[in-house]
């Protein structure tokens, strides 16, 4: 979308005034008149949505209005050239007021505590949400679509994007644009003059890649923001997923991320779509082709967003590794300053079923150890000491690993008795134990895995003090 980046830079402004980065104006009121009120409204609702998803509608709607209104009074001829700066230091004094109107969070009060305006403003801009994942989104009936898009089109669209947007809330905002622009383009053809089933099932057939794409770049991307030492658990998982050497995947991973760093909280879609196409060019060039299984071939032949989402639907595939060795003071070599990732890498790449986040946030506890020991004084003292714990962390990393595969062959039904009978052992944990595995098996097996669930929950399985034994 055309100048999207400066008015999301003008959303900034609202809250925060950074002297390096000044406001263009004159772009953004052109956007503004050509964009037309509803639009440019609704360009607020889905920036804050994706910024305050635990807000209501009306929360974010209050602050788009104010955004709105600040455009029209100061994009006009004759505004002052003070009008917008006196108007946003209105709105960070208002968000500020004990009943302000506005999306609430919990560090607003901090901000507010702030007496210089400037910081106030930078420290609310700054402001986000970290709470877990929403669930999916459903669609009701097409009836139900239709009668409530037919009743008010625009209050429709602005629930709709709401609501999507809080669930894309590490996505490029263009992406949510463009997928509630096609959400209304559908009901406006498939519910006039009745709600048709096939013309529904038409559009739906025909916009499947963007759905696919837009829940693809949405995960990668709050993987991204959310998981540290993601490109560690990135690397096991390009290892397994292509049976790539540690060098190749390390390689891929930090392409890959260095393109979600870039592009996943710039506004317009574009940058996203660019860099995953050199990805894609880089993945699918043809030396490594031939190596490559033949259904990695036929993704390759694919539009290059398409491939990606393509690649990831492939089964990961075990491989050839060398045995996993006691953790120790090879790990520290000045001179190998890759060898904890590699040692990493032999242990996150075995796995096959579970998802990123729980490789990621198990390999990430493993690499505190052993970097906390190589900071230590009697290197290898600490490496013994903590070796145990690393043999912990890693028996659990394989049994949830395990019990994707046998979540997925059983049911919900017989998994939890099943679960619940191998930890009977385990004392008074034994339960909380049992209903952890379950609520991380059943969430944390997928390809699109919700991040900070599966980390708070593989988190508190290596809190157990017998984390090995489930």
């Amino acid at each position: 979308m055309k100048f999207l980046c400066f008015i999301l830079i003008s959303i900034s402004v609202g809250w925060a005034e950074d002297s390096g980065l000044r406001y263009e104006k004159e772009k953004v009121c052109e956007q503004l008149h050509g964009m037309g009120k509803q639009k440019f409204k609704g360009l607020f609702i889905a920036v804050y949505s994706q910024k305050f998803p635990n807000s209501t509608l009306e929360e974010v709607t209050c602050l788009a209005d104010e955004m709105l209104k600040l455009g029209e009074r100061c994009c006009v001829e004759g505004a002052s050239a003070d009008c917008y700066d006196k108007g946003a230091t209105e709105i960070s004094d208002k968000s500020c007021q004990a009943d302000s109107p506005f999306p609430k969070h919990p560090g607003i009060i901090r901000c507010c505590a702030k007496q210089d305006v400037h910081e106030r403003k930078m420290c609310l801009a700054s402001l986000h949400y970290s709470a877990e994942e929403l669930p999916s989104l459903l669609d009701p009936t097409n009836e139900e679509m239709c009668e409530q898009y037919t009743q008010d089109p625009i209050g429709y669209s602005f629930r709709y994007m709401y609501e999507l947007a809080r669930r894309h809330r590490s996505a490029p905002t263009g992406l949510v644009l463009n997928a509630t622009g096609s959400q209304l383009r559908m009901l406006e053809k498939c519910c006039k003059p009745a709600p048709s089933a096939m013309c529904f099932f038409t559009e739906r057939f025909q916009g499947r890649h963007f759905n696919i794409f837009l829940r693809f770049t949405s995960n990668v991307c709050h993987n991204n923001i959310n998981l540290k030492s993601y490109k560690t658990g990135l690397t096991a998982y390009f290892g397994s997923l292509l049976k790539i050497s540690f060098e190749k995947a390390q390689s891929m991973a930090k392409d890959f991320q260095d393109a979600l760093s870039k592009c996943c909280l710039q506004p317009n879609q574009e940058c996203i779509i660019q860099e995953f196409t050199e990805f894609q060019k880089g993945l699918c060039d043809e030396s490594m082709l031939g190596t490559m299984s033949e259904e990695f071939q036929k993704c390759c032949g694919k539009a290059p967003m398409d491939t990606l989402t393509c690649i990831e639907n492939l089964k990961r595939q075990p491989q050839t590794l060398p045995d996993i060795q006691p953790i120790s003071q090879s790990l520290c070599q000045p001179d190998s300053p890759q060898e904890t990732e590699r040692y990493l890498f032999q242990i996150g790449a075995r796995q096959l079923t579970t998802s990123v986040p729980v490789i990621t946030t198990a390999l990430n506890h493993v690499k505190d150890r052993v970097e906390a020991c190589c900071s230590d004084s009697d290197i290898q003292t600490c490496m013994s000491q903590k070796d145990g714990d690393v043999k912990k962390i890693i028996t659990l990393l394989s049994k949830a690993d395990e019990k994707c595969t046998q979540y997925f062959k059983l049911g919900m039904p017989a998994f939890k008795v099943m679960v619940e009978a191998e930890v009977q052992g385990d004392g008074d944990q034994a339960a909380a134990k049992a209903e952890t595995l379950v609520d991380l098996s059943s969430a944390c097996c997928f390809q699109h895995s919700p991040a900070q669930r599966c980390q708070a929950l593989t988190e508190k399985l290596i809190s157990y003090d017998k984390g090995a034994a489930v």
